[in-house]
């Protein structure tokens, strides 16, 4: 199994996430990152075989699970859990950078995150995370290019047709 480098950092749309635990040190049992969250930022609704839990340290989230319309908030100490499959989302909607404790079971979503992030090497990598990002400068390309490699799935609103 090939070794992750050590304070392995990786920029993934909006977020940082910082690896505690990686999936290569306990065999693909389970993965545990730092995730830090910019005002606004969180991924798109989607689905993966990995189980998540969310533990939030600082910010104020919305969670969504399975009704996209059906949100609900996420404070300091509260916990997330989402099932394998489940749809799911979360966005900071807080004014400042929010952080969360993450574990994935049995942490192969961090495969993807490596195919998709941008390493971060050092400060001049790390994103201002106080700012909301500008979306319209984000890459999604790989996001989607490399999804259904790794059985994940973007819930992608239908827009009606007049």
């Amino acid at each position: 199994m090939e070794s992750q480098p050590k304070n392995e950092q990786l920029l993934i749309l909006t977020d940082v996430i910082k690896v505690l635990v990686s999936n290569t040190e306990t065999e693909n049992k389970y993965a545990i990152f730092e995730e830090n969250v910019p005002p606004l930022g969180g991924p798109p609704p989607h689905t993966h075989p990995d189980e998540e839990v969310f533990y939030v340290l600082e910010g104020e989230f919305e969670f969504v699970k399975n009704d996209l319309n059906t949100p609900f908030k996420a404070l300091p100490g509260s916990v997330v859990h989402v099932s394998s499959n489940e749809v799911h989302t979360f966005k900071n909607v807080g004014k400042t950078p929010g952080k969360m404790i993450v574990m994935l079971t049995p942490g192969k979503l961090l495969d993807y995150f490596r195919a998709i992030g941008d390493p971060i090497h050092d400060s001049s990598d790390y994103p201002d995370l106080k700012k909301t990002p500008d979306f319209s400068k984000l890459n999604v390309e790989k996001v989607f290019k490399h999804a259904e490699e790794h059985n994940v799935q973007f819930i992608v609103p239908k827009i009606a047709k007049n």
